[in-house]
């Protein structure tokens, strides 16, 4: 662990710490003027990051791990597209299931040791074995990779093999021309023996102070030449007044988080787009009437959608964020109680359940999720068939954790694609996945997954569109909304940052054009 370096900082630190702790007393901020323009602030909501890229599924983690770890490719900061990083070249053999990387002669970790092709071996070996990783399965398309990342052969028998220094070959089960798509993930970067030491264009420089993550430029990497930047400082702060006045006197460059947008005076620094995600209900197959699609049909047929869609800006029929390219799949949008009804007498007679006997059905919520009014309308509307919803709150930070091993019914989603591919949203229902927590598990939806990998990808997306629909069917999703994405970012002063579906904007390409206002002697009352 690095020791802190504070005076870095300069009026940041003690401006946020002076804010967060004795709102009223006199602030001074000062800055030094050879770093005004190679600093960046941004200020996020509070919640703890968890930085080791191998067992975090946040899309709040991501941002920061974009800066401290790289892989073989990284993100183009415009379109999003895999862009070459450690890797600086690539082969694939005749039957499209050997891919051979170039591993870049010149790149090293934060400490100065050199990154070579088994230092990819290692750490992608090491996701494998990670417990819980959410992303382990996705290398599952490498040969002997499920069979080690469960326990049943050795590392020597997984399909990962360093050539030399500077060649990584990887044999796969079957070809997956998505396979550079994936690889900018940073659940898949390259990561040292021990934590603390990176291999991206910054490193973490610990500070004592809570909610403050502190940036410097990594002097050992590959790239350094065109990081323009010196520091980033993510502070964390939930006073959405506030932090509209940091980002109005110039304190803040970029606003991730909550934030009084009438109190800005820049009101074109607001950004809203849509984002390449999902929020959804899922049940989770636990017990014996809800793993059964024939209860969950019923109950699908009664749901309010209007009402559970309400004021949402972008309503979703489907589970998949529409591509380009992707065909059309039908979706949920009408209620038949009285074919809910029917569906349920049927379901009870072929069961052997009685018709007037209470059905019981557990849905889990994370604390002010804002779904509490929305899952009334549910409640109502499924009572009619002789169920009974039953709501259980759980901390938001134990929430999503611990849905693996929750004994609930069914849990409310939003998930963000990790790659423009439709498969990163149908990985969460694949079997044997990583990310599978419904315990759902279709043989034809995996099937066609796997033929997919093999595709084109017109064909290829035609095959997931069938999978998806397959899904659908099953009834264990119920989609709601497609979510937007807020920013608050004035580009005429920060450059490299570009709107985007993902909200992921690779801070290696972020830069600052022109100097911020300096402020001083600021007195909050």
């Amino acid at each position: 662990m690095k020791n802190p370096v504070k005076n870095s900082l300069k009026a940041l630190i003690s401006l946020a710490l002076i804010c967060t702790g004795a709102l009223g007393t006199v602030l001074y901020a000062q800055e030094e003027e050879d770093l005004s323009l190679k600093r960046l602030t941004v200020i996020e909501s509070m919640h703890p990051h968890e930085l080791n890229p191998h067992i975090t599924s946040y899309s709040s983690d991501a941002q920061l791990l974009s800066g401290l770890f790289e892989g073989l490719f990284t993100y183009d900061p415009v379109n999003l597209n895999p862009v070459y990083a450690i890797a600086t070249d690539y082969r694939i053999s005749r039957d499209k299931k050997r891919w051979t990387f170039t591993i870049n002669p010149n790149a090293c970790f934060d400490n100065g040791e050199k990154i070579t092709a088994m230092s990819v071996r290692d750490s992608w070996l090491k996701l494998l074995s990670t417990p819980g990783a959410p992303y382990a399965s996705l290398l599952d398309v490498i040969s002997g990779a499920q069979a080690f990342r469960n326990g049943l052969c050795g590392e020597e028998q997984v399909g990962i093999y360093a050539n030399s220094e500077e060649s990584l070959s990887i044999h796969l089960e079957k070809p997956a021309n998505y396979l550079p798509k994936l690889l900018c993930h940073s659940a898949f970067s390259v990561v040292y023996k021990e934590s603390g030491v990176y291999s991206g264009p910054f490193s973490l420089v610990q500070t004592e102070e809570q909610g403050i993550y502190l940036m410097k430029k990594n002097p050992y990497y590959w790239d350094k030449d065109n990081v323009k930047l010196e520091e980033i400082c993510f502070f964390q702060n939930d006073d959405m007044a506030e932090n509209a006045f940091y980002f109005n006197t110039g304190i803040a460059d970029w606003i991730t988080g909550g934030v009084e947008t009438g109190l800005l005076y820049n009101k074109s620094a607001f950004s809203f787009n849509a984002e390449f995600a999902s929020a959804y209900f899922f049940f989770k197959c636990n017990s014996e009437i809800w793993s059964r699609v024939e209860f969950r049909t019923a109950l699908m047929e009664a749901v309010p959608w209007e009402a559970l869609r309400k004021d949402f800006y972008v309503p979703a029929n489907t589970f998949v964020f529409p591509l380009t390219g992707y065909p059309s799949v039908d979706g949920y949008s009408y209620t038949d109680v009285a074919e809910a009804k029917n569906l349920m007498q049927s379901a009870r007679e072929k069961y052997g359940i009685p018709q007037d006997q209470k059905l019981f059905l557990i849905i889990e919520l994370p604390e002010n999720s804002g779904y509490e009014e929305r899952l009334a309308a549910l409640s109502d509307s499924w009572a009619e068939l002789g169920v009974e919803v039953q709501l259980k709150l759980t901390k938001s930070y134990e929430y999503y954790t611990g849905v693996k091993t929750s004994n609930s019914d069914m849990f409310v989603y939003t998930w963000i694609g990790d790659f423009a591919d439709p498969l990163a949203f149908l990985e969460l229902f694949r079997g044997g996945s990583t990310l599978n927590d419904s315990k759902w598990q279709n043989d034809e939806y995996d099937s066609l997954i796997d033929k997919a990998a093999e595709c084109s990808d017109e064909e290829r997306y035609k095959l997931l569109a069938r999978a998806e629909t397959i899904l659908l069917d099953s009834c264990i999703v119920l989609p709601v909304h497609h979510p937007v994405i807020y920013n608050v970012i004035d580009k005429n002063t920060v450059g490299g940052w570009s709107e985007n579906a993902f909200d992921i904007h690779p801070l290696k390409y972020l830069y600052k054009k022109q100097e911020k206002t300096t402020v001083t002697n600021v007195v909050i009352k």
